[in-house]
């Protein structure tokens, strides 16, 4: 049974550090993690829901498809 309060943990496992040190996420991925929590979203879903609520994170790689890279600000942290 999917939960509100599993979306924030699927997050948080998809985010990988890349080889600058950067907290990185794809839209893939957090994708790949709630389908792992009963949560069934499409890419602009979670694409709204990393813009609404984790406004730390920016696009690093501006790219037509809505599979998006989304790297960590400085000083920045996960909501």
């Amino acid at each position: 049974m999917a939960r509100e309060s599993d979306i924030r943990g699927a997050f948080m496992a998809a985010i990988k550090k890349d080889s600058r040190g950067r907290q990185i996420v794809t839209t893939a991925a957090f994708q790949k993690q709630l389908d792992d929590v009963n949560h069934v979203w499409t890419l602009a879903e979670c694409n709204r829901w990393i813009r609404y609520y984790q406004n730390f994170f920016f696009e690093l790689i501006t790219e037509e498809s809505e599979n998006k890279t989304w790297a960590l600000r400085n000083m920045g942290y996960v909501r």
